[in-house]
């Protein structure tokens, strides 16, 4: 229910339209939230909901131009943007990255650390993590989301050429990661 119409619902005051949003479009927005936060689902919660808070009050402003859905994803993107500003560092690993005090404490491989790192999706996850919030977010709408360089330069509020050169660099900076973690 991510269109024009809803927002205009919304605006005028709809709440059947609101939450019938919020439903169907929570869930999507938390995992992109989450990628923007390195996998912070916690953060990734809150953010989403302050963006909704904002889709409730500002709907009105919703112009028509371009999708209702990049207009609410931009929403959570600077939610998202002004979460890591507060925090002024990048966050720190959650309890999705299993094994990760384990890695910390004693750098000594164990099996399960060993079983994990012949794991792609886990290696893959924690390259992810370490990728700026700029080379996160591009990655995750191409790759995770299959958005178009265009819809991603709506969202990311940037030009197509910029989205291209961040997809190239984030794909190097993956590569090398994984290159990294298969070695050790």
């Amino acid at each position: 229910m991510l269109t024009k119409e809803a927002l205009s619902q919304i605006a005028a005051g709809d709440r059947a339209a609101f939450t019938q949003l919020y439903l169907t479009a929570k869930p999507s927005l938390i995992r992109y939230a989450a990628a923007l936060l390195a996998g912070d689902v916690d953060a990734a919660m809150d953010v989403v909901d302050e963006a909704f808070l904002n889709i409730w009050r500002e709907a009105g402003r919703y112009t028509g131009d371009g999708s209702a859905d990049g207009w609410i994803r931009r929403i959570v993107r600077n939610k998202a943007i002004d979460w890591l500003r507060s925090r002024r560092e990048r966050p720190l690993p959650t309890d999705g990255d299993r094994g990760f005090a384990h890695r910390q404490a004693d750098d000594a491989d164990t099996p399960e650390a060993t079983a994990e790192k012949t794991s792609a999706a886990d290696e893959l996850r924690r390259a992810l993590a370490r990728l700026s919030p700029q080379h996160r977010e591009v990655v995750w709408l191409c790759y995770f989301e299959d958005r178009s360089l265009s819809e991603i330069a709506v969202i990311a509020g940037c030009p197509e050429n910029t989205v291209k050169t961040r997809l190239f660099h984030a794909r190097r900076l993956l590569r090398g990661q994984l290159e990294r973690l298969q070695t050790d």
